[in-house]
């Protein structure tokens, strides 16, 4: 956009992807001056997301805290589609599956019953009854979450991104930060296009996080996720929205294998984590031998009416820190740069309650206890 750099902003967010894009719509709604940057045009496929779909779930086995998050969450995600008129979300249902004492289903259990989640807990034919499609080892039971289900990625994004603007934000797309800086009195960002300045920095990078700061040497590791779609050998009809949920097996292996019922575009199925390590400007987009048998190993024993024609593919990045927790803090310096990233493959979902969280603590409103899994400083110990 010409000539934003003449503008005094009250906060700049580098990002714009899901929490670039939550960031700058919560702020925007509060009545302050955004400026957002990002270094392609969102919703794109170069960065953490983009592939049609998220999964929304509320039974968090990977730690409960999230669960008041994601509750929040879902009804932000509820009221932006109500004021929009777009479709971002669908409710499928979720059935996840693996060993009864594993922290999969366990946790899963527990964190439901503690916050009083409807679930079900499902043994091996009943599975099998209710979704054909879906098979399981012996030994494996399921937790059916019937309220979970699916977020239509890219028009989250633009949903976001067009509120944003509606209340007054100025979005530059196509535009590379180069280098930033602070002082007491405010922030300065050179990009490709102009030198702007805000009192206030949000760093929502993702994967490019660490490289615009190399003096925190944070520990986020890149890694490579590769995401599938299939057109079903057999029964086509099972992988429909009326008779197919979302799923998740916990295999033997140790990794999670998931997928999701046909949207228009075949079944996708992907792992969740276990990809390479990368580096966002050299990721390999283009998809080789291992990452396709990997998975039809997996179709075949777990999902075999799916093991059809390989129809697409896309390459996409986790951002992780080592606890899989996010980070949401301020920088130690610069008490007015935040920094947001390491959502850890389970980010996408928590979009607008993080602009929330951000909202809050750049007006110095925020009370909430539970950022503390967020800290930098358990990062940099």
């Amino acid at each position: 956009m010409a000539k934003s750099d003449q503008i005094n902003f009250d906060v700049i967010v580098v990002g714009l992807g899901a929490m670039g894009s939550g960031i700058a719509f919560q702020i925007a709604r509060s009545g302050r001056r955004i400026l957002g940057l990002d270094r392609y045009r969102p919703p794109h496929a170069h960065g953490s997301s983009h592939g049609h779909t998220r999964v929304i779930r509320h039974a968090y086995a990977e730690d409960e805290r999230y669960i008041p998050y994601v509750r929040r969450a879902h009804d932000c995600w509820l009221e932006l589609e109500r004021d929009s008129g777009e479709t971002l979300f669908i409710e499928t249902g979720i059935v996840l599956m693996g060993d009864p004492q594993s922290d999969f289903i366990k946790g899963s259990c527990a964190g439901a019953d503690r916050h009083g989640i409807e679930y079900e807990r499902l043994d091996r034919e009943t599975i099998s009854r209710r979704w054909p499609a879906l098979r399981t080892d012996p030994g494996m039971c399921g937790v059916w979450e019937p309220a979970a289900g699916v977020l239509r990625v890219e028009p989250c994004i633009e949903t976001l991104l067009a509120a944003a603007v509606n209340h007054g934000a100025v979005l530059n797309f196509n535009e590379v930060v180069e280098t930033w800086s602070a002082a007491a009195d405010g922030v300065e960002v050179r990009a490709a296009g102009g030198t702007y300045r805000a009192d206030s920095l949000v760093i929502a990078a993702g994967p490019w996080c660490r490289s615009l700061l190399p003096d925190l040497d944070l520990p986020l590791s890149v890694e490579r996720q590769v995401q599938l779609w299939f057109e079903p050998a057999a029964n086509p009809q099972l992988f429909t929205l009326e008779r197919c949920p979302i799923y998740a097996w916990k295999h033997g292996e140790g990794g999670v294998f998931y997928g999701f019922p046909d949207l228009g575009h075949g079944v996708k199925v992907a792992h969740h984590h276990g990809g390479a390590a990368t580096d966002p400007d050299e990721l390999t987009r283009e998809i080789n031998g291992d990452d396709i048998s990997s998975v039809r190993c997996l179709l075949k024993r777990l999902l075999p009416d799916a093991n059809g024609t390989l129809k697409d593919h896309d390459v996409c990045m986790y951002t992780n820190t080592p606890d899989l927790n996010f980070l949401i803090d301020r920088h130690p310096e610069f008490p007015h740069v935040l920094i947001v990233g390491g959502c850890s493959g389970h980010g996408f979902k928590f979009a607008p309650v993080v602009g929330e969280i951000v909202r809050d603590l750049l007006a110095d409103e925020s009370n909430d206890s539970g950022l503390e899994m967020f800290s930098l400083s358990r990062l940099l110990q």
